[in-house]
């Protein structure tokens, strides 16, 4: 039987820094943010595959600057990502 994991998925990225965030989180262009996502999604592959057979996912957390702040297609991308590994 496979283990029950919880995700914590940080995305920095806020449309303004508030002063009483203590939160990794800053401004970011859209390029930025691409780039990171994509960086993301290498490092679930990357870490999915050490622990695939061992782990299911049970919780899913998203949060850091304001996960919003960023385009849907690229969170949702980070989300069929989890789910396909």
């Amino acid at each position: 039987m496979k283990k029950a994991l919880s995700i914590y998925i940080h995305i920095p990225f806020c449309v303004q820094k508030c002063a009483y965030c203590d939160f990794l989180s800053a401004p970011a262009t859209l390029e930025v943010q691409k780039q990171y996502l994509h960086m993301l999604i290498q490092e679930i592959r990357k870490k999915a595959a050490d622990c695939a057979e061992e782990y299911i996912v049970k919780t899913i957390f998203i949060g850091g600057g304001t996960p919003t702040s960023v385009p849907a297609d690229y969170l949702c991308q980070v989300l069929k990502m989890v789910q396909e590994c």
